[in-house]
């Protein structure tokens, strides 16, 4: 299969190993880190990147045309939901967001959610693509917004950004099954420390990821939502559902 797959570059690093060794003949669109604090901008974007492939499949010779999109996103804070393709099947794992991805499946994830019950999840994919708490990036934080905002403004700001960590006990580490840097460790383990939280290491697993880039895509795992057809939120584990779109309802959007 000729696959197109668009991924948020926390996952760089795995998808691209699988990718190498896939089966299958696989490209990559990537995405930066951090558009599932804007749902609406992931959303767009990844419309963008599913309507772009899709114009460029129909430029290809038969042979080399696409067979089906994978997004390598979960739920991601409703970002995923609605989007649609003219063409080709979009297919979307079924979990909450990519830490499902790290620890090799939803249900390890629910399964350590109840163990850890407000757990801050670290691995290398997040350490270096994204920003992650710690004391350093907080005072590299503030004196930006001193610099914009003033000095007494900056701490209300930094109140308002970050009181959400009181609601979390846990700092879980993920490895990565491609190896680690033991500064990762040590980075995850500090900001524990510095935040009063207690340290969990747990092993990471590329099942997951295996699955989005070389399938099978079962439908336990996976929604596959057929061409003129659009994703729709499921209040269950299944995550999500497509349902068809009319010819009248796709104009609108």
């Amino acid at each position: 299969m000729r696959l197109a797959i668009i991924g948020c570059m926390v996952m760089s690093r795995e998808i691209n190993h699988l990718a190498a060794e896939s089966r299958h003949v696989v490209r990559i669109w990537w995405q930066r880190q951090g558009l599932h604090d804007t749902p609406e901008i992931l959303r767009s974007e990844l419309q963008k990147n599913i309507d772009a492939i899709e114009r460029e499949n129909e430029q290809l010779r038969p042979g080399l045309k696409f067979d089906a999109i994978i997004l390598a996103y979960g739920l991601c804070s409703n970002g995923v939901i609605g989007l649609r393709s003219r063409t080709l099947p979009i297919v979307v794992p079924r979990c909450d967001d990519c830490i499902s991805f790290f620890l090799g499946s939803a249900e390890r994830y629910r399964e350590l959610f109840r163990k850890l019950p407000g757990v801050y999840w670290y691995n290398r994919g997040w350490i270096e693509q994204a920003f992650t708490p710690s004391k350093e990036n907080y005072r590299i934080q503030r004196e930006q917004y001193a610099e914009e905002y003033g000095e007494e403004n900056a701490d209300y700001l930094m109140e308002c950004t970050n009181n959400w960590m009181i609601n979390y006990r846990y700092c879980g580490y993920i490895t990565c099954p491609l190896g680690d840097c033991p500064e990762h460790e040590t980075y995850a383990r500090q900001a524990a420390e510095d935040f009063g939280w207690e340290f969990e290491k747990v092993e990471g697993s590329m099942a997951y990821l295996d699955a989005i880039v070389n399938g099978p895509w079962d439908d336990q795992q996976f929604l596959t939502c057929p061409p003129h057809s659009r994703i729709e939120a499921d209040y269950s584990n299944k995550k999500f559902h497509s349902i068809p779109c009319e010819i009248d309802d796709w104009k609108k959007k």
